[in-house]
């Protein structure tokens, strides 16, 4: 692998000289013009300046037009498109070239014709559109959505269409994940999302935008690679873009809650500095809990899953800086350092229904847990364009983590003539700590004609974590089978090294044609002890307990080789693709030093793929993905080593497993009406399995003893879709939100070795209608999910149940800068288990009053949860159980906040300049035009 290695490294050295041997593009220019009124022949100031790539659209930088209404850009050479919006007005386009003949390009006198939406005489009264297309990116504008003065990201994004933020704070659009949120194209803090949306102030927020990021290497290479992910982009206020900006909050109130927040942030030009910290015991983690992620598996009963979540009562602290500053128009360096703990009780109470032929048995289970952890992450990115030729990005990143957890519980398990077959309990307590550390060099450069590009890739990491604790587990069987009595103290380390290395070749065919050859090599070595210690005649845990220890060590090599066509059109293009994956893996398994089994597999896959994107308009377009993606089964599924740590669960593999094959088809479709302000957007997916994996338990109905292990089935399948309608009314204070969902399972399973085959259906209507004036805002939606689950195996029990959710927010704007904020939603639940049945009122209300001469300062009550019938119900369906779970979160409570913003912007503006004015009210006010004002991507 050496070989390969150099070999790599000397060819991209080769080429780098070519830069000498083709006629020089490198150099800078500038894009200048003045923008008019064409009505009242005054210039129009702010208005927002985009430079977009002219083969992809890709944003490249932007500014606001001065107040005469002029605007000067620097840019590379290059083909670039101009794009300049502003509120009221019609978008205006430019294509233009920039080079060392025409290194200034003169735009001179643009007119701006205003939109021809218009109500009484001349008066703009039409509001902006709430969602519109750009491209392939789905656009909100913030202004829509009213929040209180304190709110921050997330409060925003809980009052658009088809965003939903669960009690974890993890955040989705239209089923799609939200991996990252950017701030004007640069990100934030990295891969964690929360800590974008539970602190930036929703403020300084002028538009937020979904879109599919393609990966780094993507962007290079210009193919779509498997790392596409679903990104939000924050798109500041233009005003707040240059100068100093901070937002704290402090709070108190009864059964001594208290949470506070402070967050500045410093944007110069393309230079952005944001320090933030927060402390609190109301759920609000502003962080991502990475260390209990990483060590909820490790031991224990396990608690169904829940460490991690925001269920329970949580007290956390945070704090982070994050930077992205230009050095030059050659070189960016970016990243951040984050800290955050979490100290997290709950109490759990849990209903499964196992479904058997033989009869079904019920467990019921309570558990009390403690869970502490602290975690400490960086992240850099460097990137350097000596020439307009090479790109070259560096990303190293580290992290340590510890953990401390215990928990606390009962068990009983019936059967259907409700006798006792199990009971028993168990007290568990680790004590965990981890690292990681990690970097990824990208690079490429275009080879002399343009299209012919060389990119390589070089990434690796290393992550250790130890686990140290002490089991006891009292397992009591109702009937003939002797009693398991655990007293344990474990010792449990993982240690993996990857690496990987990339080579794209791309050459361009014809017209618009390319053609890429590309070569990756990767492997993983990973190592696992679980160390089990039992007690001596002198009462010290000395002696290995073989039923419960073992060592596994695992060497994985994977190898692809790729070769992709892709056709680019003015309105079309598409890309077709396979790859051939050879691959080899050897596993160990040990106990004490006795080598108990040895695995080696090789295989070869195959993956084709396909995409194709029509494109009516920038507001219209289809986005149609094929690809075919084989999944290799895991160490642990292919090992037939008993794992019995839970007595009443224990689990082996099957060696004889086969590689699973999935077909997966996505279709995308976005338009946006500007005539009527309206918008469509559909998502539709499908997806057919060969060879699955899936497991397969067998329950002896005497013990409730579960035995599972893994099986390949064929034809599972699935298809989901997902279409959201927004609209105007006639009268534009009403607008009206729609969102209809359906998907369909069908999953072929087993059930104490019988086959099962279940088919799964999802409905789910979504409708809301909002209404703004100047006094008041008002939104109202109503939800309603169905479920159906079926099942052939005689005996398997069938499901149909409901889920009805309506909500009903306002806002009312008083006089003397007072307002009063009140959100009330009812829950409510059918077909669910006895005990676990939810109907609640959850009504939160606020009163505030807006303080100083600069209305920069807050002071707010707020009251949680009124009715005092909060409660935390969810449920899980499978072929093989029904589980209820509900589990303590917090009540009723009330709290004094006080919130202060300090801005300190270019020319002495104050953020009241930059946000939209109120009417005399204190309402939102008039004046904003149908096409929604600047944006920045």
């Amino acid at each position: 692998m050496k070989k390969i290695f150099y070999l790599i490294l000397v060819l991209f050295a080769a080429v780098m000289p070519i830069k000498a041997q083709t006629p020089s593009s490198s150099g800078t220019g500038t894009i200048s013009g003045k923008l008019i009124d064409q009505t009242t022949k005054e210039p129009v100031a702010l208005a927002n300046i985009r430079i977009l790539q002219q083969k992809d659209s890709t944003f490249v930088t932007g500014q606001a037009s001065k107040n005469d209404g002029t605007f000067s850009i620097p840019v590379k050479y290059g083909s670039y498109i101009v794009h300049i919006s502003f509120l009221g007005y019609k978008d205006i386009y430019k294509n233009v070239q920039v080079s060392a003949s025409a290194p200034a390009v003169q735009l001179g006198t643009l007119l701006f014709y205003p939109s021809q939406i218009v109500l009484s005489e001349v008066v703009i009264a039409a509001k902006a559109p709430e969602i519109r297309v750009k491209g392939d990116t789905l656009e909100f504008n913030a202004d829509s959505y009213k929040v209180t003065e304190s709110a921050v990201v997330e409060d925003l994004l809980k009052k658009m269409p088809g965003v939903e933020v669960d009690k974890d704070g993890k955040i989705t659009v239209n089923g799609r994940e939200i991996k990252k949120i950017l701030v004007d194209g640069e990100e934030f803090f990295s891969d964690d999302p929360k800590v974008a949306s539970k602190n930036l102030p929703a403020k300084m927020v002028e538009r937020l935008q979904v879109l599919d990021r393609r990966s780094e290497m993507a962007q290079m290479t210009g193919f779509d690679d498997d790392d596409e992910e679903t990104v939000i982009n924050l798109v500041v206020r233009p005003g707040m873009k240059e100068g100093l900006m901070g937002n704290a909050f402090a709070g108190y109130g009864s059964k001594d809650r208290y949470e506070a927040n402070a967050m500045v942030n410093y944007m110069k030009n393309k230079n952005q500095y944001t320090f933030i910290g927060g402390l609190n015991n109301t759920n609000n983690a502003g962080f991502s809990d990475l260390a209990t992620s990483m060590f909820s598996g490790m031991g224990g009963r396990g608690m169904r899953g829940m460490f991690g979540g925001q269920s329970g009562v949580t007290t956390s602290g945070m704090g982070g800086f994050n930077f992205n500053t230009q050095f030059s128009e050659k070189l960016k360096l970016g990243g951040n350092l984050r800290f955050g703990s979490t100290n997290n009780d709950l109490l759990s109470k849990t209903y499964t229904q196992n479904l058997l032929s033989g009869g079904n048995t019920f467990e019921d289970e309570n558990d009390a847990s403690n869970n502490k952890s602290q975690n400490f992450n960086m992240d850099f990115r460097l990137e350097w364009t000596p020439d307009t030729l090479t790109r070259i990005i560096f990303r190293p990143n580290a992290g340590i983590y510890d953990n401390r957890r215990t928990e606390t519980g009962d068990f009983l398990t019936r059967n259907e003539t409700n006798d006792t077959i199990n009971s028993g309990d168990s007290e568990y307590f680790s004590e965990g700590n981890g690292k990681n550390i990690g970097a990824r060099l990208d690079a490429s450069r275009e080879l002399g004609k343009e299209g012919r590009i060389l990119s390589i890739q070089l990434r690796g990491g290393i992550n250790d974590s130890e686990n140290k604790g002490n089991n006891l587990s009292n397992t009591f069987y109702h009937g003939t089978k002797p009693d398991d009595i655990i007293d344990q103290k474990f010792t449990n380390t993982n240690n993996s090294k990857n690496w990987q290395g990339y080579i794209s070749y791309v050459e361009p065919i014809g017209r618009n044609n390319f053609v890429q050859l590309a070569y990756r090599y990767q492997q993983n070595l990973s190592k696992s002890d679980k160390d089990t210690r039992s007690k001596d005649a002198a009462g010290n845990y000395t002696v290995l307990d073989s039923a419960y220890s073992k060592r596994l060590e695992n060497n994985f090599v994977n190898q692809e080789i790729e070769l992709n066509f892709k056709a680019q059109r003015e309105k079309y293009d598409y890309t077709l693709g396979l790859s051939i994956q050879p691959s080899s893996s050897k596993s160990k398994t040990f106990k004490g030093e006795e080598k108990i089994h040895d695995l080696g597999q090789n295989v070869v896959n195959y993956a084709p793929s396909a995409q194709f994107n029509y494109r009516w308009s920038r507001q219209n377009n289809l986005r149609i993905r094929y690809f075919g993606r084989t999944s290799q089964p895991s160490v642990t599924q292919l090992s037939p080593v008993v794992d019995i740590s839970d007595p009443l669960n224990i689990t082996y593999g099957n060696p004889d497993l086969k590689p699973a094959f999935n077909h997966q088809l996505n279709i995308r479709y976005m338009n946006f009406v500007p005539e009527k302000n309206s918008s469509i957007t559909f998502f539709g997916n499908g997806g057919y399995t060969f060879n699955d994996i899936v497991s397969s338990t067998f329950t002896d109905l005497e013990t409730g003893r579960k035995e599972t292990t893994y099986r390949n089935v064929d034809g599972n399948w699935n298809a989901n879709g997902r279409l959201m309608l927004n609209l105007p009314l006639r009268n534009i204070k009403f607008s009206v939100f729609s969102m209809s969902s359906a998907g369909y399972t069908l999953s072929n399973g087993f059930s104490n070795n019988e086959t099962n085959v279940s088919r799964r259906t999802n409905l789910a209507q979504t409708l809301g209608l909002n209404y703004r004036s100047d006094i008041i805002d008002f939104g109202i939606r109503g939800n309603i999910s169905y479920n159906n689950v079926r099942n052939s195996l005689e005996g398997q029990q069938d499901q149909e149940y409901f889920n009805y959710n309506a909500s009903a927010n306002t806002t009312i704007y008083l006089p003397y800068d007072f307002s009063i904020e009140s959100d009330i939603s009812y829950y409510t639940n059918s077909g669910y288990s006895g005990g676990f049945e939810q109907e609640e009122w959850l009504w939160n209300a606020s009163l505030q009053k807006q303080l100083f001469k600069q209305k920069n300062g807050t002071l707010r009550f707020k009251i949680y949860d009124i009715l005092q019938q909060r409660s935390n119900i969810s449920r899980s369906v499978t072929s093989n159980y029904i589980r209820d779970t509900t589990t303590n979160t917090l009540t009723s409570y009330f709290m004094f906040h006080f919130v202060y913003r300090f801005n300190l912007f270019k020319n002495g503006a104050t953020q009241a300049d930059m946000i939209p004015g109120r009417g005399p009210g204190g309402g939102p006010g008039r004046g904003h035009g149908p096409d929604g004002g600047p944006g920045m991507f």
